[in-house]
């Protein structure tokens, strides 16, 4: 019997090291919460220069038609470079506290699953501006942010995969109710990301 149990607990403590080497789980939950904080105030401040609510309809568009049009521009610009380099920021700090390396293959796996259907989305949807269906770019970047947390999912915190098939619901949601894509797509990168972060900072890194 004890060695029976000898050998489930050798299983187990495998099974451990196997989930370690190959999930990055330094990711931060407060940098998801900022991110989802600071996308809410970026509509606010873009609502106070062009004064187009979020909630008005074909809001996307109104506000890429405005004379503000490059403050949105830079306003959006802003946010993505923001949150991502917090992101970044606040991994790193993660995983040093935990002693382990930022960059190992399972943190290499997790950008290249996350970072090609987010570039191909954003690709996208520079086209769908070119050729004037700005109000698809809401849920078109709702849709392929949703693809790359399912795919990243398998080398991070489960997590990801429940916020990456909301952010798929909300981009079809946003798609079949078009004319209100900035306020679901508002619900995904603001409110999303503050009740996932929150989660994930409190299960796994609040001490």
């Amino acid at each position: 019997m004890k060695n029976h149990e000898e050998q489930l607990a050798a299983i187990q403590e495998m099974r451990n090291m196997m989930d370690q080497a190959t999930r990055f789980k330094s990711i931060s939950g407060i940098s998801g919460m900022v991110a989802g904080l600071l996308t809410f105030l970026c509509l606010y401040v873009l609502y106070l220069v062009t004064g187009i609510s979020p909630f008005q309809s074909e809001a996307l568009v109104q506000m890429w038609q405005s004379p503000n049009q490059l403050l949105v521009v830079y306003g959006f610009i802003c946010l993505l470079l923001t949150c991502l380099g917090l992101g970044i920021l606040m991994a790193w700090r993660n995983a040093r506290q935990k002693g382990k390396q930022i960059w190992d293959p399972a943190a290499r796996q997790l950008t290249l699953s996350l970072a090609i259907p987010v570039l191909v989305g954003g690709i996208f949807s520079i086209l769908l501006i070119r050729i004037g269906f700005v109000i698809f770019v809401a849920p078109v970047t709702l849709l392929f942010y949703g693809l790359g947390l399912w795919g990243a999912s398998k080398f991070t915190l489960e997590a990801v995969r429940t916020v990456g098939i909301l952010f798929l619901v909300l981009g079809l949601v946003a798609t079949y109710y078009w004319n209100y894509g900035l306020v679901i797509w508002a619900l995904g990168f603001g409110l999303v990301h503050v009740i996932y972060g929150f989660i994930i900072y409190i299960k796994f890194e609040r001490a």
